[in-house]
């Protein structure tokens, strides 16, 4: 139906519709509208690993860092523990861990387990 109507209109007016329609969907896909998802990959060069930071409220974030087969586990979980300090800039926060903790016997029980991302809930302290 809508594509019997664009085609009884002119030229200029065919235009004119199209521009509308993609400010339009240009307008829907706007990552700051929605700040959970904001903050897409990033890289962290020093420890060579690649994590998604999401802000929960104004003293709380979820970070997610996202192992490879490259970096250990002793680095992931010093790479939050860095960037809770850079995030909150002093110490006293409080990191829980959500998912991704390694047992010490993984690589041997299980050689090809793919690891789930790491995952940490990050909470500022809060001074009064």
């Amino acid at each position: 139906m809508l594509i019997v109507k664009i085609k009884t209109l002119t030229w200029p007016a065919r235009r004119y519709f199209i521009a509308v329609c993609l400010l339009l969907s240009a307008c829907a896909n706007d990552p700051s509208a929605n700040p959970q998802r904001a903050m897409g990959s990033q890289w962290d060069f020093d420890h060579q690993l690649q994590y998604k930071q999401t802000k929960l409220s104004d003293s709380s974030y979820q970070l997610e860092v996202i192992p490879n087969s490259k970096v250990s586990f002793e680095r992931l979980s010093a790479f939050l523990l860095r960037r809770g300090y850079q995030i909150c800039g002093t110490y006293g926060y409080k990191l829980a861990l959500i998912t991704g903790v390694e047992r010490f016997d993984y690589p041997r029980a299980s050689p090809n387990l793919i690891m789930p991302n790491l995952t940490a809930k990050l909470e500022c302290a809060i001074e009064k």
